[in-house]
């Protein structure tokens, strides 16, 4: 295996930490899609039986992490491109949600927090810097979800990007690297601001609609180090 373990902070059954472990390989690219995960090798590498390693691999299957075959093989998930366009489908709707209980929690002090994210943004926007562009739009997206106030919502919510962003890395795909797309992106952050800010729920929600895989819909040729909105 090309990942180590990883330590966690909270105390965790050795089952938790495997699956922790695994889990961040997989997110962070450790770990790639297709690639066949050994039982035994990983057991080996915690100092332990297999028992709490299988408990794991069941438990990552069961959120489609990973994948046991007919052979009883355990793969890292290999998500297609029409599995990420449902995927997508499903941010848009709990980001919705999400948006509109965030919007009656958020304090005048939050909406500032978000102003000045928004402020940052802008200027990796202006200095056509994709890659922190993107990570800084994902925090917003984070910081608008943790307000909502329900962790079962922002859990969900930061699994299945975490799936989606698996499915950019295998392809070599920056979501931003297209002008029209980071265009239109950035202008929606601008108006999700201005809309947080007048407390304007039904046009959020209705640009929050519009406002999700906003990649997939501009059609492009792929340059130097990009990947197609194909995922080919």
């Amino acid at each position: 295996m090309d990942w180590k373990p990883v330590s966690f902070q909270v105390p965790a059954t050795l089952s938790e930490t495997i699956y922790q472990s695994l889990k961040k390989a997989l997110i962070d690219g450790d770990i790639k899609p297709g690639q066949r995960l050994q039982e035994k090798e990983i057991a080996a590498l915690f100092n332990t039986s297999s028992t709490p390693v299988r408990e794991a691999f069941f438990r990552l299957a069961a959120e489609k992490f990973l994948v046991i075959n007919a052979r009883k093989e355990v793969l890292a998930q290999d998500t297609t491109l029409e599995e990420v366009r449902e995927l997508y489908e499903i941010v848009r709707t709990l980001d919705i949600l999400a948006a509109r209980r965030a919007l009656s929690r958020m304090t005048p002090g939050d909406i500032e927090d978000l102003r000045e994210m928004t402020g940052e943004l802008g200027r990796f926007h202006d200095a056509d810097d994709h890659s922190n562009y993107l990570e800084q739009n994902l925090c917003i997206h984070d910081r608008i979800w943790r307000h909502a106030g329900s962790t079962a919502l922002y859990d969900t919510l930061s699994e299945v990007m975490a799936k989606i962003r698996i499915f950019h890395r295998k392809n070599g795909f920056l979501p931003f690297a297209a002008r029209p797309a980071l265009e239109k992106s950035f202008g929606d952050h601008l108006e999700i601001l201005r809309l947080v800010e007048a407390r304007d729920i039904k046009r959020l929600e209705k640009l929050i609609e519009a406002h999700w895989g906003e990649e997939f819909s501009v059609e492009r040729e792929a340059g130097p180090g990009e990947g197609k909105a194909t995922g080919r």
